[in-house]
């Protein structure tokens, strides 16, 4: 039976946006006219029925829709890629790097003209998944990964400590004012909370475990909770949809941007953070070196 799927050149095109952020970067990867790659996402919402990106001016952004796409696409065309190398002799200057989703779109793309300054020539691509067994494969160079920096095997550079605040949009705060910024624990409906929740016990700070710091029992389970991705309940929370726990170091653009509100104050856990890892029984490439260099250069640790 024919399987159904949509067209793959029209997925192609989309992941390639989804990861560089904009159809024109898209269009250089894949070597095409910019037209083409709009063509062909256009064909692929109307396969889907779906609104992949929304469209502002002359920039684009992956919509709560096409967050979820990209974070099916994206990892099935990394995995391919991977699995490919081993059949081909894998380039000796390509450096791959295992990160999920989130880490990958909100900390690594805004980085990827440095990254590729600091490589030379040296090609940089990525193995995009949410469990962090899938980083072990041994053509992996590089992961991001949250933990409290011990792995045995692996040498650790911490990135950034993990600090968490309240997030909400603007008019959410507008729409609810009861919200009391010295009382959010008492003063937080169960409904508004979004919830990405933490399905590997990685250790990330949920709703739970924040409420458990402030002395207080959560109120009940949270309505939207297990959200697919980070992405997506930033996306939710951007339209006014609820109030969610936001991160230090993967939040910066919104909150700069005035699109999201950090509220109370933070939760500072110094012992969990983000960390660079690399084999310790792999020599990295000089190219690997300076790119190691310039993701721990801007660490937002204390």
């Amino acid at each position: 039976m024919r399987r159904r799927l949509p067209p793959l050149n029209a997925l192609l095109a989309f992941e390639a946006a989804a990861r560089t952020g904009g159809f024109t970067r898209a269009a250089e990867e894949l070597g095409v006219a910019q037209p083409a790659v709009t063509r062909h996402i256009s064909n692929l919402e109307q396969w889907m029925g779906v609104t992949l990106f929304k469209r502002k001016g002359n920039s684009v952004e992956l919509s709560a829709d096409g967050y979820a796409v990209a974070d099916l696409v994206t990892p099935v065309f990394d995995r391919l890629e991977l699995g490919f190398g081993k059949f081909a002799s894998m380039r000796e200057d390509e450096i791959v790097i295992g990160a999920s989703f989130g880490i990958m779109h909100m900390w690594l793309m805004p980085q990827i003209t440095a990254m590729r300054g600091a490589v030379g020539g040296a090609g940089i691509n990525f193995l995009t998944a949410e469990n962090y067994a899938d980083f072990e494969d041994s053509n992996i160079d590089l992961s991001i990964q949250f933990g409290t920096g011990d792995w045995p095997g692996k040498e650790a550079r911490l990135v950034f400590t993990e600090t968490t605040h309240v997030i909400a949009s603007p008019d959410f705060l507008r729409r609810n004012p009861v919200i009391d910024e010295n009382n959010l624990a008492g003063t937080l409906e169960p409904e508004w909370l979004l919830e990405h929740g933490d399905p590997y016990n990685y250790g990330w700070m949920t709703w739970q475990s924040w409420f458990a710091h402030h002395r207080v029992q959560m109120p009940e389970i949270p309505r939207n909770r297990d959200i697919y991705n980070y992405p997506t309940v930033l996306d939710m929370v951007r339209c006014g949809e609820g109030v969610a726990l936001g991160y230090v170091g993967l939040d910066d653009n919104l909150v700069n941007s005035g699109e999201i509100v950090r509220l109370g104050p933070p939760i500072h856990r110094p012992n969990f953070g983000y960390y660079l890892l690399s084999s310790s029984n792999k020599k990295p490439s000089v190219a690997c070196k300076e790119l190691i260099r310039l993701l721990t250069s801007a660490s937002l640790s204390d």
